[in-house]
């Protein structure tokens, strides 16, 4: 599996465990919310979640969240020759 794709996918773990937390969530408690189990929130949250994309996406709606998508931002000419 590509590198990017590796750390885009932790770093929406590391999102959603830190959404959680500020909501007084536990795990267990958000699985609930999202109709989903409790190891999918935690394999979600570790990044190494495999399944649905529906199931991620209901455990952020079961927070007010949304999936967003952005683009990729490479670093300019400038950046590049500061370094």
């Amino acid at each position: 599996m590509n590198m990017d794709l590796l750390s885009d996918i932790e770093t929406l773990g590391q999102n959603i465990r830190k959404a959680r937390k500020q909501r007084g969530l536990l795990q267990s408690q958000l699985a609930e919310l999202a109709s989903v189990r409790r190891q999918v929130v935690s394999e979600i949250e570790r990044g190494t979640y495999k399944g649905s994309l529906r199931r991620v996406i209901s455990i952020l709606r079961a927070m007010g969240l949304r999936l967003a998508i952005e683009p990729v931002r490479f670093p300019t000419l400038d950046e590049l020759s500061d370094e």
